[in-house]
C-alpha cells in the first residue's frame, strides 16, 4: 500500500469529519422526530447545536469524497483505499458504542465507496480519456443516494421497535397547532367533551351572576339590611338552580358521548394510521431532506475534486528545442542539410586559420 497525497488528505479529511460532527452537538434523535425537530430550529428553542461545525463536518465528507474520487480515478489497479474506507467505518461505529444506526450508517457509507471505485473505473474504459469532472458527477450522485437510504434504513429501524416517538411527536405536534394533547387517541373524545363542559358551566355562571345583580340593583327603594336579606335569599335558590344545570349539563354530554360524532371518528381513525405508519413517514421525510442536500453536497465534490486533480497532474514535459524546418522544406532537405553544415564545420576546424592557398 502506497500512501499518496490523495489517500492522506481522504484520511485526514474523513477523520475531522467525525470529529466535527461530533463536536458539534448534532443530536440522532432529531432525525427521528423531523417535523418537531425543523419546527423548534425555527422557533430558536435548540441553542446547543453549533451549525458552523456541521456545516464543515459535511465540508470534510465532501472533501474525503473527492480525493477517494481522485485516487480511484489515477490508480486503476489499487484496491487497498477500499480497506482504509472500511477502517474508517469501523471507527464510526465504535465511537457511537456500537449503535444500530452507526452500523447502518458505516455499512452504507462502504458500499457508496465501493460503488465510486467500480463506478469510475467503468467510465473511464467506456470514454476515452474522460475528465474526472465529466464522470464525477453522476457517479457522487449515485453513492450519495446509496448513503441517504443506509441513513433513512436506519431511522427507520430504530423507529419501528420504539412506539413511543410517534406518541411524542404527535403529542408535538397537537400542542403546537390545536393546543390540546391527542397523542392518546383513547382519551380525544373525553377531553373534547370536557372543555366543552368547562365552557357551558362558564356562560351558566356568567348568567346568574348578571340575573342576581341585576336583581339587587332593582331594590333600591328597600333599606340595606332588606337587600342584604333578600340577596341572600336568591344567592340560596340561584345556587340549587346552578346544580340542577350542571348536572342536567352533565346528563346530556354523557349520553352524547355514547354516540360519537363521525368528525371525532375519522379523527381517531387517521390518528391511528399516523401511528401505525410513523415509521415510513418519518424514513421518507429524512430520505427527501438529505436529497435536497445532496443537489449541494454533489455539485461540492465536483468542484473540490476538480481543482485539487488540476493541481496535482503532473505538467506535461516539453521536448528540447529543435531547428524549426522552413516553409515548404521536408524533414529528408533537413538531415541533408544539417550532414553538410556538420562536415563545413569539421573541414574549419582541420584547416589552420593562417592557410592561404596561393603560397
Amino acid at each position: 500500500m502506497r500512501f499518496d497525497r490523495n489517500i492522506i488528505t481522504y484520511m485526514i479529511s474523513s477523520i475531522l469529519f467525525m470529529i466535527l460532527m461530533m463536536s458539534s452537538g448534532f443530536p440522532f434523535d432529531g432525525l427521528l422526530s423531523p417535523m418537531s425537530f425543523i419546527s423548534e430550529i425555527f422557533a430558536g428553542t435548540i441553542t446547543d447545536i453549533s451549525w458552523s461545525l456541521v456545516i464543515l463536518s459535511i465540508l470534510m465528507f465532501c472533501t474525503s469524497f473527492a480525493f477517494f474520487s481522485i485516487h480511484t480515478y489515477h490508480e486503476r489497479h489499487d484496491n487497498s483505499i477500499l480497506l482504509i474506507s472500511a477502517i474508517i467505518s469501523i471507527m464510526i461505529v465504535i465511537l457511537n458504542s456500537f449503535s444500530i444506526p452507526s452500523i447502518i450508517f458505516s455499512l452504507g457509507l462502504f458500499i457508496a465507496y465501493a460503488q465510486v471505485l467500480i463506478s469510475i473505473r467503468k467510465e473511464k474504459e467506456k470514454l476515452k480519456r474522460p475528465k474526472i469532472s465529466d464522470i464525477l458527477g453522476g457517479v457522487s450522485s449515485k453513492a450519495l443516494t446509496l448513503l441517504n437510504i443506509s441513513l433513512a434504513l436506519a431511522v427507520f429501524m430504530v423507529l419501528i421497535g420504539n412506539p413511543s416517538y410517534a406518541e411524542d411527536e404527535l403529542s408535538s405536534i397537537s400542542q403546537s397547532v390545536a393546543g390540546i394533547d391527542i397523542s392518546d387517541i383513547e382519551s380525544l373524545q373525553q377531553q373534547i367533551m370536557d372543555q366543552q363542559k368547562e365552557a357551558t358551566y362558564a356562560q351558566i355562571e356568567a348568567i346568574e351572576t348578571s340575573v342576581l345583580y341585576g336583581i339587587y340593583g332593582g331594590t333600591s327603594d328597600l333599606t340595606t339590611a332588606e337587600k342584604t336579606k333578600c340577596f341572600n335569599a336568591i344567592n340560596d335558590s340561584m345556587a340549587e338552580i346552578d346544580k340542577q344545570a350542571k348536572a342536567s349539563i352533565d346528563l346530556q354530554l354523557s349520553s352524547a358521548g355514547a354516540s360519537p360524532m363521525d368528525s371525532i371518528e375519522s379523527t381517531l381513525k387517521l390518528l391511528t394510521l399516523f401511528k401505525q405508519f410513523y415509521p415510513h413517514i418519518t424514513a421518507l421525510t429524512i430520505l427527501m431532506l438529505l436529497g435536497m442536500l445532496k443537489l449541494f453536497s454533489k455539485n461540492i465534490i465536483v468542484v473540490i475534486a476538480t481543482i485539487a486533480n488540476t493541481q496535482s497532474e503532473p505538467k506535461k514535459e516539453t521536448p528540447a528545442s529543435k531547428d524549426v524546418p522552413l516553409k515548404g522544406q521536408s524533414t529528408l532537405n533537413q538531415n541533408q542539410y544539417a550532414n553538410n553544415q556538420g562536415q563545413v564545420n569539421q573541414y574549419n576546424q582541420e584547416v589552420p586559420q593562417n592557410f592561404n592557398p596561393q603560397q
